[in-house]
């Protein structure tokens, strides 16, 4: 299909293009089950997730997220992790800046089905947190 407006496709191949996605706030979750906790949920979504979260020195830590009837919770455990997050794309997540599994994947979040990632980017897309200032 061709683009929309041909005129931006027109001498393209005279420039290097680049795509890059960035997120304008600072956000870091520093105790994470309770930020899991008081964050809103949606009320039609019901999953257990086994999710791995690295910290800056790239250790992982595993957890089991369960969202349930608007609420949530995240505990410790030893199940290997469907979904990876560093500390930054879990921010990300937790702030609704992911509106498709497409651009989670594009942002290095690795997941081992299509599904699962697309009910965790589902679950944060609806209560987004509010955000007054952006840097």
């Amino acid at each position: 299909m061709p683009s929309p407006y041909p005129a931006l496709l027109h001498g393209l191949r005279h420039h290097r293009t680049t795509a890059e996605a960035w997120h304008p706030w600072m956000l870091r979750i520093l105790d994470i089950p309770e930020a899991i906790r008081l964050r809103g949920w949606p009320d039609d979504v019901t999953t257990a997730v086994p999710v791995e979260i690295s910290n800056e020195n790239g250790d992982r830590g595993r957890w089991m997220l369960q969202i349930k009837a608007g609420t949530a919770e995240i505990v410790p455990t030893h199940v290997q992790g469907q979904v990876t997050f560093t500390q930054h794309q879990l921010a990300v997540w937790y702030a609704g800046g992911y509106r498709s599994t497409t651009s989670a994947r594009m942002a290095g979040v690795h997941a081992v089905s299509e599904r699962t990632l697309a009910i965790l980017v589902r679950s944060t897309t609806q209560f987004e947190p509010w955000l007054p200032d952006h840097f």
